[in-house]
């Protein structure tokens, strides 16, 4: 099937190439007259085609030419990258004919990348993709599916003959999903014969998300529910399928990639040496461009990965649980936004007290291999091991916290009031709901708003920037935890559950503390503070020097200073007016 690009039912062609080398490096109107120039081709599966001529980018699917792979925003032809490319899946290519080619090849962009060297071209594509921008349509491939009276063996070689690791079961409103792990776990080795009913062994309902979702967001609903398959909706119809594997390939230097050699590790060292390339990838994907945020964003499911491995071995360590938990992750690695040199911050909530044994020799082995695997103890101690209560104690201790919130209540509240469950499957609504009624203390609000608003930014005489020791400024307690206790006062007033102090920050809510244009403005600031820790830690990794979150005032830019600035009088106004509203300082 051939027809002009604007005539078929792929769209954003711009966006799409946008986002792989090397038409990321046009110039709009350079790409807005490339893809006028595009037809676009359906070559379905086996099909094969000769890429001698002209210039073929595939869009969706699978190639392989010669032996090499060639998946969504791959190039061939182009004089370089030639003969017959067979489609291994159904594929959609872009396609310049040879008479509309012969102009693009000469392009500086294009032909550089066509005959540059292998390494070049890799070094190119350590930018990796913005997988908060694309769209998991772009790589999602058509699902297969069984009925649910069909046999276990039939949907093994229905997924053998389809090249695919999950078959979908229709059912009642909803969909079931049985995947290659199901076969090996469920049928394999419970020695189940292979008549068994596809119903039988399948989970369901399935879990799905719609077709527009984000790569960033598919990832991160498929590491929270431990899932490798997600099957996409558009409406009530199911039109795809899309896998860690491929979402993670989009990443191909970047953090992404150690996500999944982290939860295979196979043994303690293996891990610790897997974990220690975290720091490393997230200092490439800034020296490639990526904002702070993204990098933070993108590295905690690292940091998830490694926190589910270890805790997984140390279960093969000790022998299963003997109840259930939730291991619950605290601080920067649980908003999400952690710099270079995180330590542990966490909490362990059982379901009941005689299981305290198992779980502190739990605890103090996973804090042992995490320790080892490059992240330090929490110098405040606040770590499973000492921080290991019951599901009902913890919920009273929050209600103590509200009745009598003493000055040590208070700041307790600005480091377990960020949680989130990253290991266990111990229902903790109830515990939720408690920290999340909060708001129904208004004397526990006023003097957690007035402890907050104490903290002033380090602004002095003439509203210059007051340095601390040695000429410097801490940006973590000087100016970004300013800002996250700003948002965890706003997700109190409002209810938010989320940890993530960009989410506390967005979310509008009925009782808001904030406006929301200030909480634009908060944003962005602890944005810029995230970019400024960021630079200033691969500045110190680069040169080999000790990783810290102190900012030497010297190096400032002019630019950056006034930035700075600014940041700090927001902080210091947003400060006078809530001590305003509550009495405070």
């Amino acid at each position: 099937m051939l027809g002009h690009a604007s005539q078929v039912g792929l769209h954003d062609h711009e966006r799409f190439l946008r986002a792989y080398p090397p038409y990321g490096t046009l110039d709009a109107a350079d790409l807005h007259a490339l893809v006028a120039s595009l037809q676009v081709r359906f070559l379905p599966r086996g099909a094969s085609t000769d890429v001698t001529g002209g210039v073929f980018i595939v869009r969706r699917g699978e190639l392989d030419l010669g032996g090499e792979h060639y998946g969504p925003g791959d190039t061939l032809g182009g004089g370089v990258r030639t003969g017959t490319a067979q489609a291994t899946t159904d594929s959609w290519l872009y396609v310049l004919p040879p008479e509309q080619a012969e102009r693009w090849l000469s392009h500086p962009a294009l032909h550089e990348f066509l005959t540059s060297e292998l390494s070049a071209r890799l070094r190119a594509a350590d930018a990796g993709l913005d997988l908060e921008s694309f769209v998991v349509h772009d790589l999602m491939v058509p699902p297969q599916l069984v009925a649910p009276d069909a046999t276990v063996q039939q949907a093994a070689a229905r997924m053998r003959d389809e090249r695919v690791s999950s078959v979908m079961v229709p059912l009642e409103g909803f969909f079931g999903i049985l995947t290659d792990k199901d076969l090996r776990n469920r049928v394999l080795a419970d020695g189940l014969p292979p008549t068994t009913p596809v119903r039988e062994v399948m989970s369901a309902p399935a879990l799905t998300a719609p077709d527009n979702v984000t790569a960033l967001s598919a990832l991160n609903l498929m590491f929270r529910h431990n899932i490798r398959h997600l099957p996409l909706m558009r409406g009530p119809q199911l039109v795809g399928m899309v896998g860690t594997a491929q979402l993670l390939r989009l990443q191909t230097r970047g953090v992404g990639f150690l996500v999944q050699d982290l939860l295979d590790a196979p043994d303690e060292d293996a891990l610790v040496a897997r974990a220690h390339g975290i720091q490393e990838h997230a200092a490439q994907m800034r020296i490639s461009g990526q904002r702070a945020e993204q990098i933070a964003r993108i590295s905690s499911y690292a940091y998830d990965a490694l926190y589910r491995r270890a805790i997984a071995l140390a279960e093969g360590a000790l022998g299963p649980p003997p109840g259930p938990y939730a291991w619950v992750l605290l601080g920067s690695i649980a908003r999400r936004e952690s710099g270079l040199n995180p330590d542990q911050d966490h909490q362990l909530l059982i379901e009941r007290e005689t299981h305290r044994p198992y779980f502190e020799a739990l605890a103090q082995r996973v804090e042992t291999l995490l320790e080892r695997a490059g992240l330090p103890g929490c110098s405040g101690g606040v770590m499973a091991s000492r921080h290991l209560l019951t599901r009902e104690a913890y919920a009273a201790q929050m209600r103590q916290w509200f009745r009598t919130p003493e000055p040590q209540a208070l700041l307790n509240v600005t480091i377990f009031f960020d949680p989130r469950v990253v290991a266990g499957d111990l229902d903790v609504r109830e515990a939720r709901n408690v920290r999340l009624s909060a708001r129904q203390h208004p004397l526990f609000l006023a003097h957690l708003t007035r402890l907050a608003a104490s903290h002033r930014p380090p602004l002095g005489f003439r509203q210059r920037i007051r340095a601390g020791p040695g000429d410097t400024l801490d940006l973590k307690t000087q100016g970004l935890a300013l800002i996250v206790d700003l948002a965890r006062l706003q997700a109190l007033s409002t209810g938010e559950a989320g940890a993530s102090t960009f989410v506390r920050l967005r979310e509008p809510g009925q009782d808001r503390l904030l406006h929301p244009d200030t909480c634009a403005d908060l944003r962005a600031a602890y944005s810029y503070l995230m970019d400024l820790r960021l630079e200033l830690q691969v500045a110190q990794l680069s040169a080999g020097q000790a990783l810290s979150q102190r900012l030497p005032l010297h190096s400032l830019s002019g630019p950056q200073e006034v930035h700075l600035r600014e940041v700090f009088k927001l902080i210091a106004r947003v400060h006078a007016t809530l001590a305003a509203q509550v009495g405070g300082p």
